[in-house]
């Protein structure tokens, strides 16, 4: 039982780990954006994004915004999807045409990213997350029940 738990505990550390570090990733890419608002609408359009002004906000929110949103587990599904969004046209407008490799400019990355945001976008947050406490609060466990088991409280699994 003993062992059980303490693999327990080690998954919810590394999803969290795995889900904090996809935020700060793409903050930080959805800040450069957002400092950088013209430069980004000009890349669009070189590119061939349309509506490059837009997509640009859009682009910059949805890094930006889904990054906190991992980053504390808040609102995860919705915040998961800009992600994958966002990733999902970088994919299929920037790096599609230069194969697999990103020594190539190639879309492994963002395929990487896109699969992280999907897995918590169905998954949600986990038990250390805001999502997870405000479920607490109200009485509820639907948030956090795939990585506690039945009759346990999430905070159990922490040391």
């Amino acid at each position: 039982m003993r062992k059980n738990h303490s693999r327990l505990r080690l998954r919810t550390y590394a999803l969290t780990l795995l889900r904090i570090t996809v935020g700060l990733v793409m903050v930080t890419h959805g800040w450069m954006k957002m400092t950088d608002i013209a430069g980004t609408q000009r890349g669009f359009a070189q590119i061939g994004i349309p509506f490059s002004e837009l997509a640009a906000y859009l682009a910059a929110a949805g890094e930006f915004l889904g990054g906190l949103g991992l980053i504390v587990g808040l609102l995860t599904p919705i915040a998961a999807f800009g992600v994958l969004a966002v990733m999902l046209v970088a994919i299929f407008s920037v790096h599609w045409r230069n194969g697999l490799l990103a020594q190539q400019g190639g879309f492994e990355y963002p395929l990487v990213l896109a699969a992280v945001a999907l897995f918590f976008m169905l998954r949600g947050a986990g038990p250390v997350s805001l999502d997870a406490w405000l479920a607490r609060r109200r009485g509820g466990t639907r948030t956090v029940r795939a990585s506690v088991p039945p009759g346990q409280h999430p905070l159990e699994v922490l040391p």
